[in-house]
């Protein structure tokens, strides 16, 4: 919660800093069904390359039951989800684990989203913006990012209606970047989310496909 005038609203972790485990709660419901509705746009016999994030967590389980399934994984808590499932053949992409989040990042990981190629990257972001695209809020985690963009025949990017509006730290890419993107209907309620509306208009301009769960 945070104090306003005349009461209080409910607040939400700051994304950097406040690292994977302060924020796996938030809004959990909502990531839930943002992870099935993502899962639910990947066919069956996929390579899949999935994105580190709270939300990715559910996009991995609902992928479980969409096998066969090749995925790599950027994630230690979505390789977690996906080990010994059957149907999913698991790949934990090399590099080191970012602390606090879990991600990895760094030259390794790089080099071994080079060596591949996959059909869709499920791509989480720090904010996405009218004006200046997909972004994040760590260095590393957007060079990653750029590199699954190159890799991958289709993007589907994937967050919560909070991240709408926001310009983060590093750019990942124009609004184009990307081929769909899933968020919660809320995104469109200019009285809670006043970035929401226009973000989602100039994605559409895009070319961008959104979906809202």
């Amino acid at each position: 919660m945070r104090r306003v005038h005349g009461g209080a609203v409910a607040g939400r972790p700051r994304e950097e800093g406040g690292g994977f485990e302060a924020r796996q709660a938030w809004q959990a419901a909502t990531k839930d069904r943002l992870g099935a509705a993502v899962a639910g746009m990947v066919e069956p016999g996929s390579r899949v390359l999935l994105d580190a994030g709270t939300t990715t967590v559910h996009v991995a389980e609902h992928l479980a039951a969409r096998g066969p399934l090749t995925v790599a994984v950027l994630s230690l808590q979505a390789a977690l989800r996906l080990a010994d499932r059957p149907g999913i053949e698991l790949l934990v992409v090399g590099g080191r684990s970012r602390p606090g989040e879990r991600s990895l990042v760094g030259p390794l990981a790089l080099r071994t989203l080079e060596a591949l190629a996959f059909d869709v990257f499920v791509m989480s972001i720090g904010g996405v913006h009218a004006v200046h695209g997909w972004s994040e809020f760590s260095l590393e985690d957007a060079a990653v990012k750029q590199a699954g963009l190159g890799q991958a025949a289709r993007t589907v990017a994937v967050a919560d209606a909070t991240k709408l509006g926001v310009r983060a730290f590093s750019q990942v890419g124009p609004l184009d970047a990307v081929h769909s993107f899933v968020t919660d209907a809320a995104a469109a309620d200019p009285a809670t989310h006043p970035g929401g509306p226009r973000t989602l208009d100039a994605l559409r301009e895009a070319g961008v496909r959104t979906r809202l769960a």
